[in-house]
């Protein structure tokens, strides 16, 4: 059973009667554990909705159109944790004293399907890849990090064969389009292993569509864990010249290069960023494989269109974590500057929270931020890379932005995908400021 938080106005819902507090048990016989439970079959034209109400059970028979929705608005998804022990999990890097969601790993393939969040599909049952296929919940997610089944174990910090082939085999064979990764561990999962890697998922092409190669991140606070070597300019160097040998032998095979390497192997060396041609249909943004390339061809289309939103000079401090500083200084901030009436400020911020060898900038903290902009002249506003926050508008360190902004005495927006988004959010601010 699942419960009902909130009913839609004027909805089917509101006509039954249904409220709050009910609980869903089951939908034409099929019983109801999630959400995705309901939204799979509920797509039927006719509905025998099942209700748990403080009375009893009540039966719906529903007549509707394919599309039409319930209005329904059911519990979140609980979240899965993970039964792996991987030697490069972040969870495992974390400070202590942090709130408690920090150190849970998730492993959840709901989420996989929903949000892009990479699943091992190591503790996923015979009833999990059942529910996938039926439910056609496609494409997923997968961490895959190697294929070799002695080090597969190492890595994951399993002792069992997971039986990854055969959950590949059934879900491909049944249609379930996958996108795997490989966090990319220097002598652990390189070179040879790499390779071998590469061979036994491209064996499931299309169905595996791509692969992603992203570095291991490694904090100052990994201690007493499986040492493992960082990566390097010059390790990186290496792996887009070896990464690209692979690529060339895969699209005359394949047909698509089906191997990507993530940004940072490029912005950490100063190489340029690739062309739209290199990732194909830009299958893992989410991951950080063409997410510059991706952003650079959507500023190209703004730039003409971006106008000072306000009818005062303005300037903007941009803080981003060392890696998104180096391709904003590289590839945005001169062209940004040429906007009459706008001035720019890029502020590199070093990661001190979690030791400088991490760059992203969704691991920048609260207190990072403030220490880098404290003693600098900065903007009429302050932006922020928008990963660094959660849901709640919380940093890592539980910093809030409206802590943030009474720190420093500036306002302080979070960036929202586009500066033509940007430049409406102050737009709005700067007419707030004249009324």
């Amino acid at each position: 059973m699942v419960e009902i938080k909130h009913i839609q106005s004027k909805s089917i819902a509101e006509e039954l009667g249904l409220k709050p507090g009910d609980r869903v048990v089951s939908v034409n016989g099929k019983a109801i554990g999630d959400a995705l439970d309901y939204r799979f079959y509920i797509t039927h034209e006719e509905i025998e909705l099942v209700v748990q109400q403080a009375e009893g059970q009540v039966v719906f028979e529903i007549e509707k159109d394919y599309d039409d929705d319930l209005g329904l608005q059911l519990e979140d998804l609980e979240m899965r944790s993970c039964g792996n022990a991987c030697i490069f999990c972040f969870v495992f890097q974390n400070p202590k004293g942090l709130r408690k969601g920090l150190y849970f790993k998730d492993e959840d393939y709901r989420f996989s399907f929903l949000y892009g969040h990479y699943t091992t599909l190591t503790n996923a049952t015979r009833e999990d890849l059942e529910r996938i296929v039926e439910q056609r919940l496609s494409p997923l997610y997968i961490s895959v990090h190697v294929t070799d089944p002695e080090l597969r174990k190492l890595m994951l910090g399993i002792k069992f064969d997971d039986h990854l082939f055969e959950k590949i085999d059934y879900l491909t064979q049944n249609g379930i389009e996958l996108n795997c990764q490989i966090v990319l561990c220097p002598e652990l999962n390189d070179g040879e292993v790499l390779d071998k890697t590469i061979a036994d998922l491209k064996a499931y092409y299309p169905m595996i569509r791509s692969l992603a190669i992203v570095p291991v991140g490694l904090t100052r606070h990994r201690k007493n864990l499986f040492p493992i070597k960082p990566i390097t300019h010059e390790y990186s160097l290496q792996t887009i010249a070896e990464t690209d040998r692979r690529r060339e032998a895969l699209r005359e095979k394949l047909g698509s290069s089906f191997v990507y390497l993530s940004d940072e192997f490029y912005i950490r060396t100063d190489s340029p960023i690739p062309g739209n041609d290199y990732y194909e249909g830009f299958y893992q943004l989410e991951n950080g494989v063409g997410l510059t390339r991706d952003f650079m061809n959507r500023f190209e289309e703004e730039l003409p269109r971006l106008e000072n939103p306000s009818k005062r000079p303005l300037s903007l401090s941009l803080a981003a974590g060392t890696l998104g500083a180096e391709a904003l200084k590289k590839y945005f901030m001169r062209r940004l500057n040429r906007i009459p009436g706008m001035f720019f400020k890029l502020h590199p911020v070093i990661n001190r929270f979690y030791g400088s060898a991490i760059t992203v900038s969704g691991l920048l903290v609260g207190e990072d931020i403030y220490d880098t902009l404290k003693n600098e002249r900065t903007g009429d506003y302050i932006v922020l890379p928008p990963r660094c926050l959660n849901h709640d508008g919380v940093f890592l360190d539980d910093w809030s932005v409206p802590e943030l902004e009474e720190k420093l005495g500036k306002k302080v927006i979070v960036f929202p995908g586009s500066f033509t988004e940007l430049f409406e959010m102050i737009g709005e601010y700067e007419v707030a400021l004249t009324c």
